[in-house]
């Protein structure tokens, strides 16, 4: 067994004294999901990788909807990934009202380092990733901005090309 720091045990202990879900450290708490694991790390690999997994997630209140969704964002945080949590309600984020679900997943978005809202970090790093791949090609110099500004621009529109034939106002809200 792992020792685990005392601030971690304070911040479980004090949801679980709220009587709420503790945002971090589920992985201590977890009991009985062992059976999900290949399934879930099979999809965490997926999803790493560029594709894509959906599950809904549905039960009685206080079956462990919560609980299964907070365990399962912190295994993707810890594989690199981003998570956003939203709770679909009829008054607050309805389905059927697509860009108010939009809205909250981007509020909502957090990774391993960056609290929500993360979208902003996610989007530097996507583009100093862009940039790093300029520079890898040697197509450019380090100290030759112009031509490297240019080179990252033009790779930006490549890859929102792909975006742009599926999603174009995502696309466009990127360029901004």
């Amino acid at each position: 067994m792992t020792a685990t720091s005392e601030a971690r045990r304070r911040e479980i202990i004090d949801a679980l004294r709220r009587g709420t879900v503790p945002q971090n450290g589920l992985d201590l708490l977890a009991v009985g999901l062992d059976r999900f694991d290949a399934a879930i790390d099979e999809n965490l690999v997926t999803v790493a990788s560029g594709g894509a997994a959906f599950h809904a997630i549905r039960g009685e209140y206080g079956a462990g909807k919560t609980f299964f969704a907070r365990w399962l964002a912190e295994k993707a945080k810890r594989r690199g990934l981003a998570t956003a949590e939203i709770q679909i309600s009829e008054t607050e984020t309805p389905l059927h009202r697509l860009e108010t679900v939009y809205r909250r997943l981007t509020e909502r978005l957090t990774t391993a380092t960056h609290q929500p809202s993360a979208l902003r970090a996610v989007i530097d790093s996507w583009l100093y990733t862009l940039e790093e791949q300029v520079l890898e090609s040697a197509d450019v110099e380090p100290e030759d901005e112009v031509a490297l500004a240019r080179r990252v621009d033009e790779l930006l529109e490549n890859r929102l090309a792909d975006v742009a034939r599926t999603t174009p106002a995502f696309a466009a809200a990127l360029r901004g």
